[in-house]
This record gives C-alpha cells, structure tokens and sequence, in this order.
C-alpha cells in the first residue's frame, strides 16, 4: 500500500511541473513586466513622459480620474518616472508594439473616454522611441 501512495505522490509531482510556464514565454498582452523590470527609465523619460504629459493624459490617468487611473495608471510620472515607466510598461505589448494599448487607446484606435491626442504620429514616433528599447 505504501507503494501505490509513493506512486501517487511521484505522478502528481510531475503533472503539477508540467503545467508550469517555460521561462522564456512571453507575458500576456497588456500584462508587461512585473513593477520594476522597465528596461529604458531614459528613454521614456526624454521621449514617452513629454508625450503623455503635455497631450493631457496625465490629466485623468495620475489620479483625478479614478476608473481612469485604474485603467492605466500614470499616479508617478513626473515624480518617480522609474516607477511611471513600469506603470506604462503594463500597457505594452512587447510582440507587437505599435498595437500596444498605449499607443492605440490615444490614438483613437481603442476605446477611450479621453479622446485622442491632437498629433497621433508624434505621439506614437515618441512612444516607439521608449518601447523599442525596452
């Protein structure tokens, strides 16, 4: 009987491993790297923040707004832009990154309460200037 549980116990042991992800897989679409991880703090420093600060949305997404701050939050940009380029980073698709909902939702391609930026290539030229990088 002992051995029929230690058999049990090495089964299920391998098929709780299998299921785990290889470490290499990329993340979701619209889950980026964990807090932290953003590669190019200067880059989305000089190029992004500019951007986000003077179309207005740090107008909703730092914080007046709350469905919009949880939506995509911006609560750090200008005051910590390593932790405000993490935030961003949420909102990249890594595998395609023009259609990053950044880039999209500004540009009036997805949905946005907010409108769209008055100048979507500038806009998205500054974005992929810091995604690229990342």
């Amino acid at each position: 009987m002992r051995i029929s549980i230690l058999i049990a116990i090495a089964i299920a042991s391998t098929a709780c491993g299998a299921a785990t992800p290889a470490p290499s897989d990329p993340p979701p679409v619209g889950q980026g790297p964990t807090a932290g991880a953003c590669k190019s703090v200067a880059t989305f420093t000089s190029s992004a923040a500019p951007q986000l600060q003077q179309d207005g949305c740090a107008g909703c997404h730092a914080g007046a707004d709350a469905p919009a701050t949880a939506a995509f939050n911006l609560t750090n940009l200008g005051k910590d832009n390593t932790a405000a380029c993490s935030q961003a980073l949420r909102d990249v698709n890594l595998a395609n990154r023009p259609q990053s909902a950044i880039i999209q939702a500004a540009a009036g391609a997805q949905a946005h309460k907010g409108g769209k930026v008055a100048d979507t290539q500038a806009f998205t030229n500054a974005l992929l200037g810091w995604i690229n990088n990342e």
